[in-house]
């Protein structure tokens, strides 16, 4: 497979043969918008110039539009199309309140994950996979709650083995590990998520997905089929590799059906089986199974090991807080176990995780929308369809206006705004809202954040519980890695486990 420096510079190169088109399809846009600001560099090959600007970190124009024209939109660089931001609450409700043949989710994820090239052209016009995910495990979350609980506890003994001394451990591969292995025991069953070849092979899909969707998101659309071509067939070779293993599992399960009925003793209520069962006839394939279930970890995985590894390495940090969220678990899991009601119940916990999110998740963008029609806000200003508008999520979640001393770690800053307004389901980590983009906002929020609450609740109190935990060089915090527009923790630091010390 080609290295990313040499997808980049492909994409680099496919650019700057379509450089001068893009900025006459600049200019003849910008000029249907002379009541919008433009924030960062026009004029001839300016654009171009300011999206490798923002894309590599070098200026944030996201940031400079939020901080310098707060409540009203404004457009940033970006190729062939124009991206307009999105700021204050009346913007935001405006986006929340549109229709979705107005302003389309799923429009803007084939787009920025370049679904025809990466998946399949067909993927979000019926993205069944994701309601199953609130079917088939939100709603009986309480249900498959042993199984998480068993498979936190087996994947951290075997991944992070009790010690009495100090021991190093990768803490961005074991995150992601813990967490594969998690979400494949209530995607897939308990046999198939402890499979090593298996969690690579998803590990990998989730990678080539980001790196094929970024170069031919570089890519002028004239050329993407060529480009196409060009690249190699990584996706299809690992999605073979997949296929390989749901194949014989699909097969073991319909032999099961066939010789004691539908309802077969021991049946599987996980994703897979929701697939099999409920999907189209025309996507009951082994191929179209796979890569649905391939889209739908890749969606639930990346953002929930970024997330735990991030709270491990601020519960490191700041570990203050340790013995505080140590005294709030144990006399619950004293007096309920550890179930989902129970966790539930640890609101310092949840205060804690919520901020980590705050300060390390999401991304620059949030709440992204492709206009399919021409969409006025309630200030009057129109886009025209065939743009995208995202809103500011990191540079929200960073606002003073909203959260004092935003760019400090407060680990119960939502749990005194729980108690200060006695109201126990604003503030949680599962609730949205338009200065908490983690999850998006309205009714296109990410079904699977009761998922991934539970996960990452689940894990911290077993960590707690297990282990003691530092930081490699106390008091100096992993510095955080940025890829494009999106914050991720540093993928070669190590923490510090041993056995808990009674």
């Amino acid at each position: 497979m080609a290295s990313s420096s040499t997808w980049l510079a492909l994409g680099i190169a496919l650019v700057a043969l379509y450089a001068a088109r893009c900025v006459a399809d600049d200019r003849l846009t910008k000029s249907k918008y002379k009541d919008v600001v433009f924030v960062g560099p026009t004029g001839t090959f300016g654009t171009v110039i300011g999206f490798f600007q923002l894309l590599l970190g070098f200026r944030d124009f996201i940031q400079e539009g939020f901080e310098q024209h707060y409540g009203k939109l404004f457009a940033i660089p970006t190729l062939f199309q124009m991206t307009f931001v999105v700021s204050g609450h009346d913007l935001i409700e405006d986006v929340r309140k549109a229709s979705d043949d107005q302003l389309s989710l799923y429009g803007s994820i084939k787009e920025g994950m370049q679904t025809d090239y990466t998946m399949e052209p067909h993927i979000l016009e019926n993205p069944y996979h994701f309601k199953f995910v609130h079917l088939a495990l939100t709603s009986n979350l309480g249900g498959r709650f042993p199984e998480l609980r068993e498979e936190v506890i087996t994947a951290f003994s075997e991944l992070v083995p009790p010690t009495d001394s100090w021991t190093s451990f990768p803490a961005w591969l074991t995150g992601k590990h813990v967490v594969l292995r998690v979400i494949n025991r209530l995607f897939v069953g308990p046999s198939l998520c402890k499979n090593a070849a298996y969690n690579e092979i998803n590990d990998i899909y989730s990678d080539a997905l980001v790196k094929t969707a970024l170069i031919m998101g570089f890519t002028p659309g004239p050329l993407k089929p060529i480009v196409s071509k060009l690249l190699d067939s990584y996706i299809p070779k690992t999605l073979r590799r997949a296929m390989e293993h749901i194949g014989p599992l699909i097969e073991e399960r319909l032999d099961q059906e066939r010789m004691f009925g539908k309802d077969w003793p021991g049946k599987s209520n996980d994703l897979l089986t929701w697939l099999m069962e409920k999907a189209p006839e025309s996507e009951k394939s082994l191929k179209a199974i796979t890569i649905r279930l391939l889209a739908t970890v890749f969606a639930a995985y990346r953002p929930a090991s970024m997330a735990l590894t991030q709270a491990l390495f601020d519960l490191a940090t700041f570990s203050s807080y340790i013995q505080e969220l140590r005294d709030e678990i144990e006399p619950i899991v004293k007096e309920e176990g550890i179930t989902k009601e129970s966790i539930n119940k640890m609101y310092k916990l949840d205060s804690f995780i919520k901020e980590s999110l705050r300060l390390r998740a999401g991304g620059k963008s949030s709440m992204p929308r492709k206009v399919l029609k021409d969409f006025t806000f309630s200030d009057g200003t129109t886009v025209l369809a065939g743009n995208t508008i995202i809103a500011p999520g990191y540079a929200i979640h960073h606002d003073a206006r909203h959260y004092p001393n935003p760019n400090e770690f407060d680990g119960l800053r939502f749990a005194r705004l729980r108690e200060e307004q006695d109201d126990p389901v604003r503030y949680q980590i599962i609730s949205v809202g338009p200065t908490f983009m983690m999850f998006g906002n309205g009714r296109h929020a990410c079904p699977g954040r009761f998922l991934v609450s539970a996960l990452l609740k689940t894990m911290i109190v077993h960590v707690l519980m297990t282990y003691d935990i530092k930081l490699e060089q106390d008091g100096v915090r992993p510095v955080d890695k940025w890829y494009t527009f999106t914050p991720a923790p540093n993928q070669t630091a190590g923490l510090m486990f041993r056995k808990r010390a009674k």
